[in-house]
């Protein structure tokens, strides 16, 4: 669906934009991009699903990327980047 594939696609151009020579700093943004996308889909998954399993999963995932996404982010900000 579209929401979904938007998800997706924003993804993806916010990975591009991580490119960069240093492979640590990349990585970080890469992973920060990855799981913002990863929130994304769960949240049209959320949206348009009624299966508990699925709804559960989905919530389960996004807890845990906002988790692993605020703990890169903080590592970044004391990193200076």
């Amino acid at each position: 669906n579209k929401s979904f594939m938007a998800a997706m696609e924003s993804m993806h151009a916010d990975k591009q934009k991580g490119m960069e020579p240093n492979s640590i700093r990349a990585w970080e943004k890469l992973m920060i991009a990855q799981r913002r996308g990863a929130i994304d889909m769960s949240e049209t998954v959320l949206k348009e699903s009624t299966d508990p399993t699925i709804r559960k999963m989905a919530r389960k995932g996004m807890d845990e990327q906002r988790k692993g996404q605020k703990m890169l982010r903080e590592w970044v900000s004391k990193r200076g980047g």
